[in-house]
């Protein structure tokens, strides 16, 4: 009795273990498929979240670069070496090398530091006047570091731009030249995307003007003779009359010559009349 009862405990116990095994392998797989739920479902979400920010930069990059240039030139400390902010990248080197020249000796002889700034577009500030004056409060916080500060700025996109500066400045060059320079020598170059002339020519001026000399002038505007492939009237009525006597001419030939010659022929003949 005694060994069956060992036997039964034995066989009950196998059975426990058994479920409890089997119920455990359950779980483990349960929980595996769990985790490679999860796993899957984080990979998803991480690919949607990458998937929308890529989307979200590239709708993005086609005001990014325009934006860019505003701040970037705000971001960019004034200059000192140099008087150039080509943001734009409009000069070339000769362009560069000759503004520079320029800005330096005027800076040399009377202590007006100019600067030459140009940018692909203006998204946060839209009027060139109002940005202008806002990189010079940047660069120049104070009205004693901007009292004899200017700034030239070109706006690519809409080829236009401005002439800033502080009062000592402002004073010295004069409202005329400042619009003589934006409707002239900016207007008449940009308008045929000659934006190194523009900027050379308008540098010329400015430092002639600040250095107390005659002013260059603005640009003469070359307009090419535009010719026409119509007659005027007096030629149309000149050409008709030419054509009108010589179809008469010729008509009048067609008729009379025949006529001298049968006269000729008769006059000729001695026995016509017979």
């Amino acid at each position: 009795m005694m060994g069956a009862r060992a036997t039964t405990t034995t066989t009950a116990t196998a059975t426990v273990t058994r479920k409890t095994t089997t119920t455990r392998r359950s779980a483990a797989a349960a929980r595996a498929t769990r985790g490679d739920d999860e796993t899957i479902a984080a990979k998803v979400k991480n690919f949607a979240i990458a998937t929308t920010l890529a989307t979200t930069l590239s709708l993005g990059a086609v005001t990014s670069d325009a934006k860019a240039g505003e701040i970037e030139i705000l971001a960019t400390p004034a200059p000192t070496a140099g008087y150039i902010v080509d943001d734009a990248g409009l000069m070339s080197r000769s362009t560069a090398t000759a503004v520079n020249k320029t800005l330096k000796e005027l800076e040399d002889a009377t202590g007006f530091h100019v600067n030459v700034i140009t940018v692909r577009k203006l998204v946060f500030e839209t009027d060139p006047f109002a940005f202008g004056d806002k990189v010079l409060e940047t660069w120049y916080p104070t009205v004693e570091e901007g009292n004899d500060k200017g700034n030239l700025l070109l706006v690519k996109s809409t080829k236009d731009g401005a002439l800033v500066g502080g009062p000592k400045f402002l004073k010295q060059v004069g409202d005329p030249l400042i619009d003589s320079v934006l409707t002239s020598n900016y207007g008449i170059n940009l308008e045929q995307e000659k934006y190194n002339e523009a900027l050379t020519s308008s540098v010329k001026r400015i430092a002639a003007v600040l250095e107390g000399k005659d002013d260059p002038g603005p640009p003469a505007k070359f307009e090419a003779q535009k010719g026409s492939n119509f007659k005027t009237k007096s030629e149309t009525s000149e050409k008709r009359d030419v054509f009108a006597n010589v179809v008469i001419g010729l008509l009048v030939i067609s008729f009379v010559v025949p006529m001298l010659q049968y006269a000729g022929y008769v006059v000729g003949d001695p026995d016509f009349d017979e």
